[in-house]
C-alpha cells in the first residue's frame, strides 16, 4: 500500500509539473539563483542540532574509559604495537603468527591511531575517537559535497541527517552501528572518504581531488573502495557526459595504482594460511535479492524497528528519477542505486560461479557493498528533494499566474474580486516551503528516536566498563589483574583458554593492551589469516594433550576458567587465581622456535590447501597434537595428495634449541643437533621471510597449520629468521601514489571554462538543477 502511495503521489506531481510548464509556455525556466549563505548556514547548523545527541554520548563512546567492542579491540591493539615498537620489518606480530602489513589488510586506519598515540592520545581515544570523528564528519562533508554540486540547502540538510542516522537491519549497511556495535574501524574511516570522492568527480576543478581520494579510499578499505568504483563508473555511464566520465576514469585510475601498488603482491602471493576463515557465510558473501528485496520494499533495509521514512523516500525518489530519464542527474542516481544494490545482493551468484567466483570472493566480500547503500540513498532523496521543491515552486507560480475565473451572470452588476497581489506573489514560495516544513517535522519525530537507541547503546557500555566485570557475571573476573598477568608474561604467546565470555570481556576492557608478549588469539583484524584464527583457537585446555597444542601454535600463557584448568601438573603451572579465573603457564618445550621432523607432505592447489587446513583442524586429532611430526605443504597444479615423506635421518630428539627475544617481524635461535632436524618458525608462512645460518641463506618450507622450517644437519647453527616486504613494494607504492597526484592535475594545462560563476558547474554536468 505505502509504495502504491508513494507512486500515485510521484505520478500525481510530475503531471501537475507538466501541466504547469505548459501554461508557462516554457519547460525550462531559468535557474534559480545559488542560495545565500545564510541558508547554508542554517542547514549546517540543522546537521549539527541532528548530531547532538552523538556529541552528548561522546564519552561514553570514544572517551578514555570506551569499551572496545569486537573488531576494534584488535584494531587498537595492532595500532599501539605499531606506535610502541614500529614497523622495523614491517611485520605486524599482536595476533597469532602474524602477517605483513598492508599486503593483505588496508592500514590506514592502524596508520592513524598509531600516529595519534604517538602524539600522545590515549590509546582508546585515538581508536574510538576516530570512528567517532567518521561517525560525525560523514554528514557535515555531505552537506558540503551537495552544496557543490549545485543541490539547495534544506535536500542537502535532509540528506545528511539521512546519512547519519539510518538504521540499518544489517548493521554492516552504515550509521552508528559498523564500528560502536562491531568496531569496524576501516568502515566508518572510508565513508566520508567516499563522499568526498564522488563529490570531487562531479565538480570540475583545476586540480582535481578525484584520483587522490580515490587512492585514500583504496588505502583505506579496499573492498569498499572497489564497490565505490563500479557505482561511480556506472552513475557516470549512465549520465552519459564525456567529461565526468574522463574524470571518473582518472580517479579509478589513480585509486587503482596505489590498491595495485598495496595490495598486488599480497593477492598475487595469496596461499595457505591466508585466505578467509570457512564459514563465514552471510558475514562474507552478503544476502541474496529474496532477502534484500523485500527488506527494501518492507522498509527494513534502513529503517529497522523504526517508520521507514528513509526506505521510502529512496524509493519515492527513484520512481521521481525514473519520470526524468532525459535529465543526466536521475540517470546516474537511478544507475548508481541500482549497481550498488545489484553487488550486495551478487555474493551467492559469485560463490555459485566456480574456481572464478571463489577467487573472486577471496579478495571481494559482497557484504561491503551494502555500506554505499545508505550514501546513494541519500544522494537519491537530495536531488529528488531538489526536483520536487522546484515542481512546487513551478506549480505554485503557475497557479498564481492564471486570470480570475468570470463572474456568474446573475453577479453581473457586481464587480469581480481579483486576487491579492501580495498573496499570489508568496504562493510560489508557500508550496516550496512545504518539503522544507514537511522534513523538519519527520526529523524532529525520527532524529530522537533513533539516537535513542545510540544512547542505550553507550549506557549499557559505559556501566559494563564503571562495573569492571563481565555479563553474564564471571566470578573473580578484574581486567586490572588480567592487564598485570598479560604485562608479566614471559617469552611465549598468551591466550585465552576459549573463545568465551571471558576472553570477550578482557579485550571489551582493553585487559591485553598491556601484554609483554603476542596474543594467541584474534577478532576481526588478522583472522584474514584464516587457518591461523582456527587454528590458534585449538589449544583447548580441559582436554588431554593441551601442553602439546600449546606448544606447537607458541603458546606459554593461559588465562582461563577454572573449569579450563590446564593439566597435567608437569606440564601446567598454576601461577595464579582469582574466583573462577586462573592464570597457568606451559612447563617446559619450546616457544616460537621448535624443532621437529616433516613425516607427511601435502601437495595440491592453494584452495585445495586451504579447504584441506581448514577440514583437519576440525578431526578430533590434528597436527597440533603432536608438535615434533611436521606436515609440509606444497602448491602444484595438480589434485590434493598426502604422501608418506621418506626417512632421511632426521631426529628432533637428539637436538636442543635456545632462543633469543628480538623485535617484531625477526626470530634468532641457537640450535644444536646431532643429527639431520627441521627447525619450524611458529610464524605464518610468508614469501618475505629470509633465513640465515651464519652466512649462509636457507630455503624456507611451508609446514602445517601455516608455519615454515628450514632443514639443518648436525652441528651447531645460529639461525635468524627476518621478514622483509617485498623488493621495491614501498618504491612502488611511492610511484603510485605521486601518479594519483599527477593524474589530477591535466586541468592545469589549460583554463577552465567553466569552472566557475552560477551555477555551479556541476549543475550543466550533471543536470542537478531541477529548474533545468
Amino acid at each position: 500500500m505505502l509504495l502504491l502511495l508513494l507512486a500515485l503521489g510521484v505520478l500525481l506531481l510530475r503531471l501537475a509539473e507538466l501541466r504547469a510548464d505548459a501554461a508557462s509556455g516554457s519547460a525550462a525556466p531559468a535557474p534559480a539563483a545559488p542560495a545565500p549563505r545564510l541558508a547554508w548556514l542554517a542547514a549546517a547548523a540543522a546537521v549539527a542540532a541532528a548530531l547532538l545527541p552523538a556529541r552528548r554520548d561522546a564519552r561514553a563512546l570514544a572517551g578514555p574509559g570506551a569499551a572496545l567492542w569486537k573488531d576494534a579491540s584488535s584494531h587498537l591493539a595492532i595500532a599501539h604495537d605499531i606506535a610502541t615498537s614500529g614497523l622495523p620489518h614491517g611485520w605486524i606480530d599482536t595476533n597469532n603468527g602474524g602477517f605483513p602489513v598492508a599486503l593483505h589488510y588496508p592500514p590506514a586506519g592502524w596508520l592513524l591511531a598509531a600516529a595519534l598515540i604517538r602524539l600522545g592520545v590515549a590509546p582508546v581515544v585515538a581508536a574510538k575517537g576516530l570512528g567517532l570523528a567518521a561517525f560525525v564528519g560523514a554528514p557535515l562533508i555531505a552537506l558540503a559535497a551537495a552544496r557543490a554540486a549545485g543541490a539547495r540547502p534544506a535536500s542537502a540538510a535532509a540528506g545528511a541527517v539521512a546519512l547519519a542516522w539510518v538504521a540499518p537491519y544489517v548493521q554492516f549497511a552504515g550509521g552508528w552501528p559498523p564500528f560502536f556495535l562491531f568496531g569496524l574501524l576501516s568502515q566508518v574511516l572510508v565513508i566520508p572518504l567516499v563522499v568526498a570522492w564522488a563529490a570531487a568527480v562531479i565538480r570540475p576543478a583545476r586540480f582535481e581531488l578525484g584520483p587522490a581520494l580515490a587512492a585514500a579510499c583504496a588505502a583505506t578499505h579496499p573492498q569498499v573502495f572497489t564497490v565505490s568504483a563500479a557505482v561511480l563508473a556506472a552513475a557516470a555511464i549512465a549520465a552519459w557526459d564525456r567529461r565526468l566520465c574522463a574524470r571518473v576514469l582518472r580517479s579509478l585510475a589513480g585509486g587503482g595504482l596505489v590498491a595495485a601498488a598495496l595490495y598486488g603482491p599480497g593477492v598475487a602471493s595469496m596461499a595457505a594460511p591466508f585466505g578467509w576463515p570457512a564459514g563465514l557465510g552471510w558475514r562474507h558473501i552478503g544476502f541474496g535479492p529474496e532477502r534484500v528485496l523485500p527488506w527494501t520494499l518492507e522498509g527494513d533495509l534502513l529503517d529497522y524497528e523504526h517508520a521507514p521514512v528513509i526506505g521510502a523516500a529512496w524509493i519515492a525518489a527513484c520512481l521521481l528519477h525514473a519520470t526524468r530519464l532525459r535529465a543526466p542527474a536521475s540517470r546516474a542516481l537511478l544507475a548508481a542505486s541500482a549497481a550498488a544494490l545489484l553487488l550486495s545482493m551478487s555474493g551467492g551468484w559469485i560463490a555459485s560461479a566456480g574456481p572464478l567466483g571463489r577467487a573472486l570472493l577471496s579478495v571481494f566480500q559482497p557484504m561491503r557493498a551494502l555500506a554505499l547503500l545508505p550514501l546513494v540513498a541519500a544522494a537519491a532523496i537530495v536531488a529528488a528533494l531538489d526536483l520536487a521543491t522546484a515542481a512546487l515552486a513551478r506549480i505554485g507560480a503557475a497557479l498564481a499566474a492564471r486570470p480570475a475565473l468570470r463572474p456568474r451572470p446573475a453577479l453581473a452588476a457586481r464587480p469581480a474580486r481579483r486576487p491579492r497581489p501580495a498573496l499570489a506573489a508568496l504562493l510560489p514560495a508557500a508550496l516550496a516551503a512545504l518539503l522544507p516544513a514537511a522534513l523538519a517535522v519527520v526529523a524532529a519525530l525520527e532524529v530522537p528516536a533513533r539516537a535513542a537507541d545510540l544512547h542505550v547503546l553507550a549506557e549499557n557500555q559505559a556501566s559494563l566498563i564503571a562495573s569492571r566485570g563481565c555479563r553474564p557475571h564471571v566470578e573473580g573476573f578484574d581486567p586490572d589483574l588480567i592487564a598485570r598477568w598479560l604485562a608479566e608474561a614471559p617469552h611465549g604467546r598468551a591466550s585465552y583458554g576459549a573463545e568465551d565470555t571471558l576472553a570477550t570481556c578482557s579485550m571489551v576492557h582493553a585487559a591485553d593492551l598491556r601484554s609483554a608478549v603476542p596474543m594467541a588469539f584474534s577478532t576481526g583484524a588478522g583472522s584474514h589469516v584464516g587457518v591461523h584464527a582456527a587454528a590458534f583457537l585449538k589449544v583447548a585446555p580441559e582436554r588431554p594433550g593441551s601442553a602439546a597444542r600449546a606448544e606447537a601454535l607458541g603458546v606459554r600463557t593461559l588465562v582461563h576458567l577454572t573449569t579450563q584448568r590446564p593439566g597435567p601438573p608437569a606440564a601446567w603451572a598454576l601461577v595464579d587465581r582469582r574466583g573462577q579465573v586462573e592464570l597457568s603457564r606451559r612447563v617446559g618445550g619450546t616457544d616460537y622456535v621448535g624443532l621437529g621432523c616433516v613425516r607427511e607432505v601435502w601437495r595440491g592447489r592453494e584452495a585445495d590447501l586451504l579447504a584441506a587446513l581448514f577440514a583437519h583442524l576440525e578431526q578430533p586429532r590434528t597436527v597440533l597434537d603432536t608438535p615434533g611430526e611436521l606436515v609440509a605443504l606444497e602448491a602444484s597444479l595438480g589434485p590434493l595428495e598426502r604422501l608418506a615423506a621418506a626417512d632421511d635421518g632426521c631426529d628432533a630428539s637428539r637436538a636442543s634449541v635456545r632462543e633469543a627475544p628480538r623485535e617484531p617481524g625477526a626470530y634468532e635461535a641457537i640450535v644444536d643437533a646431532e643429527a639431520p632436524v627441521d627447525v619450524v618458525f611458529r610464524a605464518t608462512a610468508y614469501g618475505g621471510w629470509r633465513v640465515r645460518d651464519g652466512g649462509a641463506e636457507l630455503v624456507p618450507r611451508r609446514v602445517a597449520p601455516g608455519f615454515f622450517a628450514v632443514r639443518v644437519g648436525p652441528g651447531r647453527h645460529h639461525l635468524e629468521a627476518v621478514a622483509a616486504l617485498p623488493r621495491l613494494y614501498l618504491p612502488a607504492l611511492a610511484l603510485a601514489c605521486a601518479a594519483a597526484l599527477a593524474l589530477g592535475a591535466p586541468r592545469l594545462r589549460r583554463p577552465l571554462s567553466a569552472a566557475t560563476g552560477s551555477p555551479p558547474a556541476a549543475a550543466r554536468v550533471l543536470g542537478w538543477r531541477p529548474d533545468s
